[in-house]
């Protein structure tokens, strides 16, 4: 296991969600969502880490997360639907200009991607 990976990807996704609140005050919406699932993308990262995981498509990291983390009960399901919800908000965000990003869908997937982030550094901490 690297500590120093696991602590660069944490790091990392501390200053997307900071970013993400920078950008929800600013109402940024499609911004802020992308930032909240790049947070949790890099929490993710790190703890596949953990378990010796190495994969880089966003849907590996789905579905490895899924696999050793949910499957198993070491993390919540809540989880699992933070990580789909943005995901889901970000493909949205990104590729579809037509569709309207609401601060109502901005907050609640902040507050998601807070959750998550916590949960796992917790998880990490205690392994």
């Amino acid at each position: 296991m690297n500590q120093n990976q696991i602590s660069s990807y944490i790091n990392q996704a501390n200053e997307e969600l900071e970013a993400a609140t920078l950008l929800l005050e600013k109402n940024y919406y499609r911004a802020c969502i992308s930032r909240c699932y790049y947070a949790i993308y890099c929490t993710v990262q790190a703890l596949l880490i953990v378990k010796n995981i190495n994969t880089r498509s966003h849907r590996g990291v789905r579905q490895q997360f899924s696999q050793h983390f949910i499957q198993t009960g070491e993390l919540p399901l809540e989880l699992s639907k933070a990580l789909r919800i943005t995901y889901d908000l970000r493909q949205l965000g990104d590729y579809d200009q037509v569709i309207e990003i609401t601060r109502e869908q901005t907050q609640i997937a902040l507050e998601y991607a807070t959750v998550f982030v916590e949960q796992a550094s917790h998880w990490l901490n205690t392994h």
